[in-house]
């Protein structure tokens, strides 16, 4: 009878076992049952299903893991503790923004005689990780060759006498605002500039658009891109053009 007991004993126990589950919640909603066969602390959950299955989670994607009963009641529950890692810093989070950037753009076909000179400065906020809305102002020098040219009379005909080519040159500060895509939000990442506003010094007055792609290493960044300059009035009214250039930036 002794020997009857113990063997219900037993089969009870171990149908008791092999029915216990460990739950782990998402943070995503979902809900995942079966056996936590690995947990690397600050890292992975690894969980295998009734059917063999093996799931592997990051912890900073779990919510809570609800053990089975064959663990004490300050053991059946766990709320995982991420830990950022030392260089967070480097990464992009919510806040205050800031880049700087110096760029050099040049003319093609008939611009090809316009040089930039720019500097500018963008400040504003991160809105998530990948997007970032702020403002600035370029700074440019303009340069660009200027021919004179002469005309004279003599009779009915009309003579041109080209003068020497000279340099002009142009202070432009286009006043703009900014939105950038960073792909990958880690020290090194790709990503797209935009900037559209209005050049408001006497010597320029237009709209001015600038389109760049580079890459952002930790606060460092490099990139090339498009510009476009409208004059509606000044030195050059009536007249618009466009130049590829390159930048190199440092983020605060």
């Amino acid at each position: 009878m002794k020997k009857l007991i113990l063997a219900l004993t037993l089969i009870v126990t171990c149908a008791l076992f092999a029915g216990a589950q460990d739950v782990v919640y998402l943070k995503n909603g979902s809900v995942v049952t079966g056996t936590v066969i690995e947990t690397i602390p600050n890292e992975t959950v690894k969980v295998q299903t009734d059917d063999g299955l093996i799931y592997v989670y990051q912890l900073a994607d779990v919510d809570r893991i609800m053990h089975d009963s064959r663990y004490s009641d300050a053991e059946r529950f766990y709320e995982p503790q991420v830990i950022e890692p030392a260089d967070r810093e480097d990464y992009l989070k919510r806040g205050f923004r800031g880049i700087a950037d110096l760029g050099i753009h040049v003319g093609y076909e008939d611009d090809e005689d316009n040089v930039h000179f720019s500097g500018a400065m963008t400040v504003g906020y991160q809105a998530t990780h990948f997007l970032f809305i702020g403002a600035g102002a370029a700074p440019t020098l303009w340069v660009w060759d200027w021919e004179d040219n002469y005309y004279y009379d003599w009779g009915d005909m009309r003579w041109r006498r080209d003068h020497d080519h000279s340099s002009k040159t142009a202070f432009v500060l286009p006043i703009y605002g900014a939105l950038r895509f960073d792909f990958i939000n880690a020290k090194v990442s790709p990503f797209l500039d935009v900037r559209a506003g209005y050049s408001v010094t006497d010597d320029c007055r237009g709209a001015y658009v600038y389109l760049g792609a580079g890459a952002r290493i930790r606060r460092f960044s490099i990139s090339a891109g498009w510009t476009y300059q409208d004059w509606d009035s000044g030195l050059r009214e009536g007249y618009d053009m466009g130049l590829f250039g390159i930048r190199a930036g440092f983020e605060f």
